[in-house]
């Protein structure tokens, strides 16, 4: 699969994150720009959801998305020199297996974080859409797997780039352009505003469907973003109120431990630094 890959698209980007941090956003951007013509979504999901084998992330990456329809396609009918975008969760990935998905990457791995109060109480909204789940397994918010992840990075001299989606957030055109310099592609102005596709498909009914029987109609995940035109502000935050949720849900000696490993991935130089970057280091430094 991997000399297929290497045959067939000349740029191959492999972007990762805990969930509900934004990643989905990038994922869009990304799709704008003229370099990457189809996407992989979640190849490794059937594996942690379902216990399924290698064959269902070749299966995914054999059938990629088409960006320009949103129609799977058989690589076999893939025009030669175009790109592809994998998408993945952190959690859902073994060592073995994030070794093999930045392997067949071109460029720098690209790990999307924002604050873990924020990821924490959107995925709890989402559980309970799904299924009444009044919380989630801290395993399940993809932090622990997204730092180790970048230690192994670190371990093994692999270059990585972190974008904060709340940096996007505030200042999309320059996060925008800062990423895409970053993992080696032209830039190219606007890739942060797009047309709605609310009905795309990320992720097959059969897939979707190991983790709750409501993602085969109307998956909740990415219902928000696939409605979007473009990258937006973040409205106002009560840190009182997302506090509280997180307390009720047994989760906040957790997700006290995921905001020191955020501040330190914030620190990191492998950050892309936007506006808000900018401002909260003079500050830090005064």
């Amino acid at each position: 699969m991997e000399t297929v890959l290497t045959q067939v698209y000349e740029n191959r980007l492999a972007l990762i994150s805990p969930p509900r941090t934004g990643s989905t956003a990038v994922a869009r951007l990304l799709w704008q720009h003229p370099s990457v013509t189809h996407h992989c979504h979640e190849p490794f999901e059937a594996c942690y959801w379902g216990d399924q084998g290698p064959e269902v992330v070749e299966g995914i990456l054999s059938n990629p998305m088409e960006v320009a329809s949103g129609k799977r396609v058989a690589l076999a009918d893939v025009e030669r020199g175009g790109g592809l975008l994998m998408k993945e969760m952190s959690f859902q990935l073994s060592e073995t297996q994030f070794a093999q998905l930045v392997g067949l990457a071109t460029a720098p791995p690209i790990f999307v974080i924002c604050d873990p109060r924020l990821s924490t109480t959107s995925r709890l909204r989402i559980v309970r859409e799904l299924n009444g789940a009044q919380t989630f397994p801290p395993f399940e918010s993809g932090w622990q797997s997204l730092r180790e992840q970048v230690e192994l990075c670190r371990a093994r001299d692999i270059p990585y780039v972190l974008v904060d989606s709340d940096d996007l957030r505030a200042d999309p055109a320059g996060v925008t352009a800062a990423l895409t310099a970053a993992v080696g592609l032209p830039s190219v102005g606007g890739l942060e505003n797009w047309s709605p596709r609310p009905g795309l498909q990320l992720v097959s009914p059969e897939v979707g469907a190991l983790m709750s029987d409501v993602r085969k109609e109307d998956d909740p995940f990415y219902r928000k973003v696939l409605g979007s035109s473009g990258i937006q502000p973040r409205g106002e935050v009560s840190w009182e109120r997302e506090e509280t949720a997180i307390a009720a849900a047994g989760l906040a000696d957790d997700v006290a431990k995921w905001r020191h490993w955020y501040e330190e991935m914030r620190a990191d130089p492998a950050l892309i630094a936007g506006r808000r970057a900018e401002r909260r280091n003079h500050a830090d430094a005064g």
